[in-house]
């Protein structure tokens, strides 16, 4: 198949490159506190740069906490002129139109208001299961239901198909959108100019700003979502999901290229472990 699209991987605790990226992304988009310190991000952007990679940096949603944590590894990255910065907030969007001119914006997969549940898939193929009791004992029923094909594509599409969502975009300078990967199949059309980037194969279900690990231990916050996770096993799930932090995971399969080619600037990101 013709290489008509980007690769991009995304660092993680292992810095893992090869010839086949032509990008490298590293950062955070689902909590604040686990934004990299300035050290952290000088040698990863070190790191792109030996390995003769373009670099991206995401940021998560944040608070003024965060914008203050943010501050002085944007002004590191203005001064290299050639670095992307995915925001997932409007705030941190604001910082950067009015005092960082050399970044690249990119609109982050967590404003881009996919329809992400997997289990929206037993929805689209009609096989919505319930539990109910009989006799003392759990039967499981499967209860059919049409799916109109103006909810299919509803559930496959994105606000970044809106042609005034479009144009405000394009007007504030943002060239590339991210998406996740959905099991059931995507929906997206962009204007030519307009780039879009595939996260796969682990894509988000939801977040929040409150961590189990802490609110169950009332303490403060000790990374341990670096360390563990849960997964989430279950008959009735399409695919495994993941707690970790803040945010559960699903993940997919592979990415259907044929599909896509109607995207003139294709960027997929490869994600190899969990995001955290």
């Amino acid at each position: 198949m013709k290489n008509y699209f980007e690769k991009a991987l995304f660092m993680g605790k292992e810095k893992v490159a090869g010839e086949e990226f032509h990008r490298l992304y590293f950062g955070n988009e689902f909590c604040e506190k686990l934004i990299p310190d300035r050290d952290a991000l000088e040698r990863g952007y070190g790191f792109s740069r030996k390995e003769k990679k373009k670099f991206t940096f995401v940021t998560p949603f944040v608070t003024d906490e965060g914008l203050d944590r943010l501050g002085p590894l944007l002004v590191f990255l203005d001064r290299q002129k050639d670095a992307e910065i995915v925001f997932n907030d409007w705030g941190v969007f604001r910082l950067l139109k009015k005092h960082f001119n050399h970044l690249t914006p990119v609109l982050g997969r967590l404003l881009t208001k996919q329809r992400r549940d997997p289990m929206i898939s037993d929805i689209l193929a009609n096989a919505q299961k319930t539990v109910v009791k009989k006799k003392g004992k759990k039967e499981t029923i499967i209860l059919p239901k049409k799916v109109p094909p103006s909810l299919a594509e509803h559930f496959r599409a994105s606000v970044i198909n809106v042609p005034v969502f479009q144009r405000f975009l394009l007007s504030q300078g943002i060239r590339r959108v991210e998406i996740d990967h959905l099991i059931w199949g995507m929906n997206i059309s962009v204007p030519p100019e307009m780039g879009v980037s595939i996260y796969f194969p682990y894509g988000y279900v939801s977040t929040t700003r409150m961590c189990w690990r802490v609110s169950l231990s009332s303490r403060s916050c000790k990374r341990t979502c670096k360390k563990y996770f849960f997964r989430i096993k279950n008959r009735s799930l399409p695919v495994p999901f993941y707690s970790i932090g803040n945010t559960v995971f699903y993940r997919s399969g592979p990415v259907d290229l044929e599909k896509l080619k109607h995207l003139k600037k294709l960027r997929l990101v490869y994600q190899p472990r969990l995001p955290f």
